[in-house]
Protein backbone atom coordinates (compact mmCIF):
# COMPACT_ATOMS: atom_id res chain seq x y z
CA UNK A 1 0.00 0.00 0.00
CA UNK A 2 2.99 2.02 0.63
CA UNK A 3 4.71 1.75 -2.49
CA UNK A 4 1.43 1.70 -4.76
CA UNK A 5 0.72 5.24 -2.72
CA UNK A 6 3.77 6.59 -3.99
CA UNK A 7 4.15 5.17 -7.69
CA UNK A 8 0.65 6.40 -8.30
CA UNK A 9 1.18 9.80 -7.31
CA UNK A 10 -0.28 12.68 -10.05
CA UNK A 11 3.31 14.63 -9.58
CA UNK A 12 5.52 11.74 -11.48
CA UNK A 13 8.63 13.47 -11.88
CA UNK A 14 10.07 11.78 -8.66
CA UNK A 15 12.92 9.95 -7.31
CA UNK A 16 11.69 7.09 -5.13
CA UNK A 17 14.50 5.69 -2.44
CA UNK A 18 13.81 2.66 -0.38
CA UNK A 19 15.93 1.65 2.29
CA UNK A 20 16.03 -1.72 3.17
CA UNK A 21 17.40 -1.78 6.69
CA UNK A 22 18.39 -5.21 7.07
CA UNK A 23 15.14 -6.80 6.57
CA UNK A 24 14.68 -10.48 7.09
CA UNK A 25 11.20 -11.02 5.56
CA UNK A 26 9.89 -10.71 2.16
CA UNK A 27 10.64 -6.85 2.01
CA UNK A 28 13.11 -7.02 -0.31
CA UNK A 29 11.56 -9.53 -2.59
CA UNK A 30 8.37 -7.44 -2.47
CA UNK A 31 10.40 -3.98 -3.13
CA UNK A 32 11.76 -5.87 -6.44
CA UNK A 33 8.21 -7.05 -7.95
CA UNK A 34 8.19 -3.31 -8.18
CA UNK A 35 9.57 -2.40 -12.30
CA UNK A 36 9.42 1.22 -12.01
CA UNK A 37 12.31 3.39 -13.03
CA UNK A 38 12.47 5.92 -10.44
CA UNK A 39 13.01 3.11 -7.81
CA UNK A 40 15.97 2.86 -6.07
CA UNK A 41 16.71 0.04 -3.45
CA UNK A 42 19.49 0.89 -0.82
CA UNK A 43 19.87 -2.43 1.08
CA UNK A 44 22.00 -2.03 4.35
CA UNK A 45 22.83 -4.06 7.43
CA UNK A 46 20.36 -3.21 10.25
CA UNK A 47 20.83 -0.06 12.15
CA UNK A 48 17.74 1.76 12.98
CA UNK A 49 15.68 4.43 11.15
CA UNK A 50 17.76 7.29 11.96
CA UNK A 51 21.08 5.67 10.07
CA UNK A 52 18.52 4.56 7.03
CA UNK A 53 17.04 7.98 7.15
CA UNK A 54 20.81 9.64 6.60
CA UNK A 55 21.28 6.97 3.95
CA UNK A 56 18.49 8.74 2.28
CA UNK A 57 19.70 12.00 2.71
CA UNK A 58 23.07 11.10 1.11
CA UNK A 59 21.35 9.47 -1.82
CA UNK A 60 18.92 11.86 -2.53
CA UNK A 61 19.01 13.71 -5.52
CA UNK A 62 16.16 15.89 -5.94
CA UNK A 63 15.67 19.23 -4.94
CA UNK A 64 12.70 18.43 -2.39
CA UNK A 65 12.75 15.91 0.35
CA UNK A 66 9.59 13.88 1.64
CA UNK A 67 9.71 11.20 4.36
CA UNK A 68 6.94 8.18 4.20
CA UNK A 69 6.79 5.36 6.78
CA UNK A 70 6.58 1.85 5.53
CA UNK A 71 3.43 1.18 7.27
CA UNK A 72 2.27 4.74 6.09
CA UNK A 73 0.49 6.19 2.87
CA UNK A 74 -0.93 9.33 1.41
CA UNK A 75 -3.18 10.80 -0.64
CA UNK A 76 -2.37 10.45 -4.67
CA UNK A 77 -2.01 14.13 -4.68
CA UNK A 78 -0.16 14.40 -2.06
CA UNK A 79 3.28 15.35 -3.65
CA UNK A 80 1.93 17.38 -6.33
CA UNK A 81 -0.66 19.14 -3.61
CA UNK A 82 2.81 20.28 -1.20
CA UNK A 83 4.67 21.14 -4.41
CA UNK A 84 2.02 23.76 -5.57
CA UNK A 85 1.84 25.26 -2.32
CA UNK A 86 6.14 25.83 -1.83
CA UNK A 87 6.03 27.71 -5.20
CA UNK A 88 2.67 29.75 -5.06
CA UNK A 89 3.85 30.72 -1.34
CA UNK A 90 8.03 30.09 -2.12
CA UNK A 91 7.85 28.78 1.09
CA UNK A 92 11.17 25.81 2.52
CA UNK A 93 8.50 23.31 3.96
CA UNK A 94 4.63 22.25 3.00
CA UNK A 95 2.92 20.17 5.12
CA UNK A 96 -0.85 19.24 6.28
CA UNK A 97 -2.78 17.42 8.49
CA UNK A 98 -2.63 13.89 9.24
CA UNK A 99 -5.30 11.33 9.86
CA UNK A 100 -4.98 8.38 11.83
CA UNK A 101 -6.10 4.90 10.69
CA UNK A 102 -7.03 2.09 12.65
CA UNK A 103 -7.34 -1.15 11.16
CA UNK A 104 -8.74 0.31 7.99
CA UNK A 105 -11.53 2.31 9.56
CA UNK A 106 -11.39 5.42 8.22
CA UNK A 107 -13.76 8.61 8.04
CA UNK A 108 -12.89 11.24 6.21
CA UNK A 109 -14.26 14.49 6.95
CA UNK A 110 -13.91 17.37 4.01
CA UNK A 111 -13.23 20.76 5.39
CA UNK A 112 -12.69 23.82 3.46
CA UNK A 113 -9.21 24.30 2.45
CA UNK A 114 -7.66 26.82 5.00
CA UNK A 115 -3.61 27.59 4.28
CA UNK A 116 -1.87 29.36 6.64
CA UNK A 117 1.99 30.70 5.79
CA UNK A 118 3.95 31.03 9.01
CA UNK A 119 7.49 32.72 10.01
CA UNK A 120 9.54 29.74 11.56
CA UNK A 121 8.86 31.33 15.04
CA UNK A 122 5.17 30.76 14.25
CA UNK A 123 5.45 27.25 13.20
CA UNK A 124 7.67 26.59 15.95
CA UNK A 125 4.77 27.93 18.61
CA UNK A 126 2.60 25.28 16.94
CA UNK A 127 4.64 22.54 16.84
CA UNK A 128 5.69 23.16 20.60
CA UNK A 129 1.81 21.93 21.65
CA UNK A 130 1.22 18.30 21.54
CA UNK A 131 -1.77 17.95 20.42
CA UNK A 132 0.05 18.37 17.14
CA UNK A 133 1.89 15.70 15.66
CA UNK A 134 4.22 18.68 13.82
CA UNK A 135 7.74 17.11 15.43
CA UNK A 136 7.21 14.23 12.51
CA UNK A 137 9.58 14.63 10.24
CA UNK A 138 7.04 12.55 7.73
CA UNK A 139 3.47 14.41 6.03
CA UNK A 140 6.60 17.39 5.06
CA UNK A 141 8.00 18.36 1.78
CA UNK A 142 11.82 19.77 2.45
CA UNK A 143 13.92 22.46 0.50
CA UNK A 144 16.96 20.29 0.74
CA UNK A 145 19.04 23.44 1.63
CA UNK A 146 17.37 22.91 5.08
CA UNK A 147 19.51 19.24 5.54
CA UNK A 148 23.13 21.36 5.12
CA UNK A 149 24.99 20.12 7.65
CA UNK A 150 22.19 18.43 9.81
CA UNK A 151 21.78 14.77 9.64
CA UNK A 152 19.43 12.30 12.18
CA UNK A 153 21.26 11.50 15.10
CA UNK A 154 21.33 7.97 16.26
CA UNK A 155 18.33 7.73 18.86
CA UNK A 156 15.53 5.63 19.67
CA UNK A 157 13.12 8.53 18.42
CA UNK A 158 15.01 10.89 16.07
CA UNK A 159 12.15 13.29 15.31
CA UNK A 160 11.77 14.95 18.30
CA UNK A 161 15.43 16.06 18.52
CA UNK A 162 15.59 17.05 14.52
CA UNK A 163 12.49 18.70 13.02
CA UNK A 164 12.75 21.64 15.28
CA UNK A 165 16.14 22.38 13.69
CA UNK A 166 15.11 22.33 10.02
CA UNK A 167 12.10 24.64 11.19
CA UNK A 168 14.23 27.36 12.43
CA UNK A 169 16.28 27.29 9.36
CA UNK A 170 13.16 27.73 7.24
CA UNK A 171 12.38 31.11 6.29
CA UNK A 172 8.78 30.55 5.53
CA UNK A 173 6.46 27.08 5.86
CA UNK A 174 3.39 26.84 4.46
CA UNK A 175 0.52 24.34 6.09
CA UNK A 176 -3.21 23.32 5.33
CA UNK A 177 -5.86 21.91 6.97
CA UNK A 178 -6.24 18.99 4.05
CA UNK A 179 -5.63 15.63 5.26
CA UNK A 180 -2.82 14.15 3.02
CA UNK A 181 -0.81 11.88 5.59
CA UNK A 182 -2.67 8.54 7.00
CA UNK A 183 -0.71 7.34 9.95
CA UNK A 184 -1.15 3.78 10.47
CA UNK A 185 -1.87 2.50 14.01
CA UNK A 186 -2.38 -1.23 14.25
CA UNK A 187 -1.33 -4.35 16.61
CA UNK A 188 2.23 -4.93 14.41
CA UNK A 189 3.17 -1.31 14.31
CA UNK A 190 6.61 -0.51 15.96
CA UNK A 191 4.45 2.34 18.35
CA UNK A 192 2.27 0.13 19.68
CA UNK A 193 4.75 -2.87 19.82
CA UNK A 194 7.08 -0.49 22.00
CA UNK A 195 3.94 1.63 23.59
CA UNK A 196 5.09 1.12 27.02
CA UNK A 197 8.71 -0.04 26.80
CA UNK A 198 10.37 1.63 29.69
CA UNK A 199 13.82 2.50 27.86
CA UNK A 200 11.60 4.25 24.94
CA UNK A 201 9.65 6.72 26.95
CA UNK A 202 12.56 7.26 29.21
CA UNK A 203 14.34 8.10 25.42
CA UNK A 204 11.14 10.21 24.33
CA UNK A 205 11.28 12.03 27.43
CA UNK A 206 15.13 12.63 27.46
CA UNK A 207 14.49 13.79 23.70
CA UNK A 208 11.78 16.14 24.68
CA UNK A 209 14.55 17.81 27.54
CA UNK A 210 16.50 18.13 24.88
CA UNK A 211 14.23 19.94 22.48
CA UNK A 212 13.55 22.36 25.36
CA UNK A 213 17.16 23.18 25.98
CA UNK A 214 17.75 23.79 22.98
CA UNK A 215 14.53 26.43 21.87
CA UNK A 216 15.36 27.74 25.65
CA UNK A 217 19.00 28.82 24.39
CA UNK A 218 17.56 30.90 21.02
CA UNK A 219 14.26 31.93 22.43
CA UNK A 220 14.96 32.23 26.33
CA UNK A 221 11.31 34.12 26.39
CA UNK A 222 9.51 31.66 23.98
CA UNK A 223 6.32 30.71 26.83
CA UNK A 224 4.89 27.51 24.40
CA UNK A 225 8.36 26.58 24.63
CA UNK A 226 7.48 25.73 28.47
CA UNK A 227 3.87 25.07 28.50
CA UNK A 228 4.60 22.37 25.19
CA UNK A 229 7.61 20.58 28.07
CA UNK A 230 4.62 20.65 31.04
CA UNK A 231 2.39 19.15 28.69
CA UNK A 232 4.60 16.39 27.80
CA UNK A 233 5.39 15.85 31.13
CA UNK A 234 1.30 15.28 32.30
CA UNK A 235 1.02 13.02 29.26
CA UNK A 236 3.49 10.94 30.50
CA UNK A 237 2.40 10.32 33.95
CA UNK A 238 -1.15 9.81 32.73
CA UNK A 239 0.22 6.33 31.17
CA UNK A 240 0.12 5.37 35.02
CA UNK A 241 3.09 2.56 34.63
CA UNK A 242 4.80 1.84 37.40
CA UNK A 243 8.45 0.55 36.02
CA UNK A 244 7.84 4.07 33.39
CA UNK A 245 7.17 6.21 36.05
CA UNK A 246 10.15 4.65 38.28
CA UNK A 247 12.30 5.94 35.17
CA UNK A 248 11.05 9.08 35.50
CA UNK A 249 11.43 9.72 38.61
CA UNK A 250 14.84 9.10 38.12
CA UNK A 251 15.29 11.74 35.57
CA UNK A 252 13.34 13.82 38.10
CA UNK A 253 10.28 14.79 35.52
CA UNK A 254 8.05 15.57 38.66
CA UNK A 255 11.15 18.15 40.15
CA UNK A 256 11.22 19.73 36.53
CA UNK A 257 7.49 20.14 36.07
CA UNK A 258 7.38 22.33 39.29
CA UNK A 259 10.68 24.04 38.29
CA UNK A 260 9.37 24.82 34.60
CA UNK A 261 5.38 25.74 36.27
CA UNK A 262 4.63 29.27 36.81
CA UNK A 263 1.66 31.71 36.35
CA UNK A 264 3.23 32.93 33.19
CA UNK A 265 2.03 29.77 31.11
CA UNK A 266 -1.83 31.06 31.41
CA UNK A 267 -0.49 34.25 28.78
CA UNK A 268 0.08 31.45 26.41
CA UNK A 269 -1.73 30.46 24.16
CA UNK A 270 -3.60 27.22 24.61
CA UNK A 271 -6.98 26.14 25.96
CA UNK A 272 -8.91 26.80 29.32
CA UNK A 273 -8.96 22.97 30.04
CA UNK A 274 -5.01 22.58 29.08
CA UNK A 275 -4.41 25.54 31.46
CA UNK A 276 -6.80 23.59 34.07
CA UNK A 277 -4.85 20.46 33.59
CA UNK A 278 -1.16 22.06 34.16
CA UNK A 279 -2.56 23.99 37.51
CA UNK A 280 -4.25 20.54 38.91
CA UNK A 281 -0.69 18.46 38.31
CA UNK A 282 1.05 21.16 40.05
CA UNK A 283 -1.03 20.76 42.69
CA UNK A 284 -0.77 16.97 42.52
CA UNK A 285 0.31 14.64 40.07
CA UNK A 286 -2.04 11.79 41.54
CA UNK A 287 -4.84 14.56 41.89
CA UNK A 288 -4.69 15.41 37.98
CA UNK A 289 -4.60 12.10 36.70
CA UNK A 290 -7.86 11.30 39.12
CA UNK A 291 -9.41 13.70 37.61
CA UNK A 292 -8.27 13.38 34.17
CA UNK A 293 -9.99 9.39 34.20
CA UNK A 294 -13.08 10.59 36.02
CA UNK A 295 -13.65 12.99 33.05
CA UNK A 296 -13.05 10.67 30.36
CA UNK A 297 -15.17 7.93 32.24
CA UNK A 298 -18.21 10.30 32.32
CA UNK A 299 -17.78 11.42 28.86
CA UNK A 300 -17.74 7.61 27.88
CA UNK A 301 -20.74 6.85 29.56
CA UNK A 302 -22.56 9.70 27.71
CA UNK A 303 -22.23 8.54 24.65
CA UNK A 304 -24.59 5.10 25.66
Amino acid sequence: QCLDCIINQTYQNLEILIINDGSTDKTLSICKKYKDKRIRIISTENKGLSFSRNVGLDHAKGKYYYFLDMDDYIEPDTIEYFYQLIQKYHADIATSNVMSVYHNKIKVKKYKEQIKVLDHIAYLKKELLITNRDLAIWNKLIHKKLFNHLRFENKMIDDITFTHQLVLKAKKIVYSNQKKYYYYKHSSSLTNVLKENVERNVAEYRGYVERYYYIKKKYPDLIENEIGMLQIITRMYLKENKDILKRLGEEDMIRFFHELFSFRIFKGEVSIKEKIKLFLFNISPKLHNKCIFTYLRFKKALKF
